[in-house]
């Protein structure tokens, strides 16, 4: 049976025979699973006005009907992929379709959570900057803010935006949530992949809007946090940054160093006042 003909019949209620082909062809378990088939899928998917519901059902397909890292995983990777391709062509179902992306961000299969940005560029390739006003829920979650900077970066949505406040605004949140998390969530991996979608996303936004994204930037040397810090540090060494941007690239550094506290004097360290271990000696 070809994917053409297991889609019409999941259209029309009966999806065993796509899943098992995708089940099939999912390159899992493996280290990558087949994205092809599930971008020919949603493709396809999206061109019928009965594509969001099947969409929908599999992107929601639970992690006991489809366990991570088997072959079943597939349905709800290929599910989200095709919701980002129904609310990019069939506008009528655009936010249903972003509120099933943004469920995706908290499924703990991270196969499934990662191809949200993916989904996410898809729609934000129509809609170029009004994507923005619909995604603000996206802002106050680590993975889903993760997947909002990843997507917004990307190739597909980034030539589309021209507003680059708006795009600043969407940086500083994040950042700001990273910021102001307890000391726990340092351990929780939302935490580390917003953190890591930070660092991955500010060059390319810099070269793209330029002083604005380096304001942003500039005003994060205000955290407390040093990792933070050092890490949008990391994010602008990038030299065409340095080579676009002089100035603005500059005043960024300069405030990022200035915010390090100085080294301590090793002599103004307190010194042991009696010896330590080894019992009395005689």
């Amino acid at each position: 049976m070809t994917l053409d003909d297991a889609i019409a019949r999941a259209l029309g209620g009966n999806a065993g025979d796509l899943y098992a082909l995708l089940a099939r062809g999912s390159g899992l378990p493996g280290t990558r699973a087949n994205l092809p088939l599930a971008r020919a899928f949603a493709e396809a998917c999206a061109s019928d006005a009965r594509g969001p519901s099947l969409a929908r059902t599999m992107a929601r397909t639970n992690a006991d009907e489809a366990p991570g890292g088997t072959p079943l995983e597939m349905i709800p990777l290929a599910g989200v992929l095709a919701a980002g391709a129904c609310a990019a062509r069939q506008p009528k179902a655009r936010d249903e379709m972003i509120e099933v992306l943004h469920d995706a961000c908290d499924d703990l299969r991270f196969r499934v959570r990662g191809v949200v940005p993916e989904a996410l560029a898809a729609i934000g390739a129509r809609e170029g900057g009004a994507l923005l006003d619909r995604v603000e829920a996206f802002a106050d979650g680590y993975f889903h803010a993760s997947a909002l900077l990843d997507a917004l970066a990307s190739p597909a949505w980034l030539p589309k935006i021209e507003d680059a406040d708006a795009v600043a605004g969407v940086v500083v949140r994040a950042f700001g949530l990273a910021d102001e998390a307890p000391r726990s969530a340092v351990r929780w991996p939302g935490y580390k992949a917003l953190v890591e979608s930070l660092e991955r996303v500010i060059a390319p936004l810099a070269l793209r809007f330029g002083a604005p994204m380096l304001a942003a930037a500039e005003g994060f040397a205000r955290s407390r946090d040093p990792h933070l810090r050092e890490s949008i540090e990391r994010a602008l060494a990038d030299k065409r940054l340095r080579a676009r941007f002089p100035d603005e690239h500059a005043r960024a550094l300069a405030a990022l160093a200035g915010a390090k506290k100085p080294p301590r004097d090793p002599r103004s360290l307190p010194r042991p006042t009696r010896k330590r271990g080894g019992g009395r000696r005689r």
